[in-house]
């Protein structure tokens, strides 16, 4: 007579196993995905950082005058810029007005100002002018919503200048040199 051997649970065992390696799978492919998001977000600040720094050498490259005469740099502290921009009360904006290099430079600031503040989120500007270079040190700064852990948080030492006084985790920096 011949013994049969039953296994019992064996096939409920091999199923557990399948459902728990599927489950830690789609948890990964959760991660990658997110990830995923915070950088394509990450990269587009930094795309509008850089259109944002392009649109205000164009307008150095417009007002030399004013460049010339120092009346580009802005070199308030991140948390000063907390609050929304305001346009100055001469717009220079029909061709009526007659402005002075120096006043066109304060609408070119207010209106980057406020460019930077409706695009990035809670976005700051910071402005040197070297008239001996002819260049000008940008840097844009913005709250990054998106930050994920203290891994991806930025060296602020290197990101951002000691005058914008960035200390925070969770602000990134972009620096760009405008040349004229």
């Amino acid at each position: 007579m011949m013994k049969m051997t039953t296994q019992r649970g064996a096939m409920l065992i091999e199923v557990l196993v399948a459902m728990l390696l599927s489950a830690v799978a789609l948890l990964a492919l959760a991660s990658v995905n997110a990830a995923g998001l915070r950088y394509t977000k990450m990269s587009q600040y930094r795309t509008l950082a850089t259109l944002l720094a392009v649109d205000i050498g164009e307008r150095l490259r417009a007002n030399k005058a004013g460049f010339a005469a120092q009346a580009y740099g802005y070199s308030v502290s991140f948390a000063a810029q907390s609050a929304a921009p305001s346009l100055p009360a001469q717009m220079c904006a029909s061709a009526g007005n007659v402005c002075t290099a120096s006043e066109i430079a304060a609408l070119d600031l207010a209106q980057w100002r406020v460019q930077a503040r409706h695009v990035l989120p809670q976005g700051a500007v910071f402005l040197l002018t070297q008239a001996d270079a002819v260049a000008a040190d940008v840097w844009l700064a913005w709250r990054d919503p998106l930050l994920a852990g203290p891994d991806e948080a930025p060296a602020l030492s290197t990101e951002c200048p000691a005058g914008l006084a960035a200390t925070e985790a969770g602000i990134r920096c972009s620096y760009f040199r405008v040349n004229l």
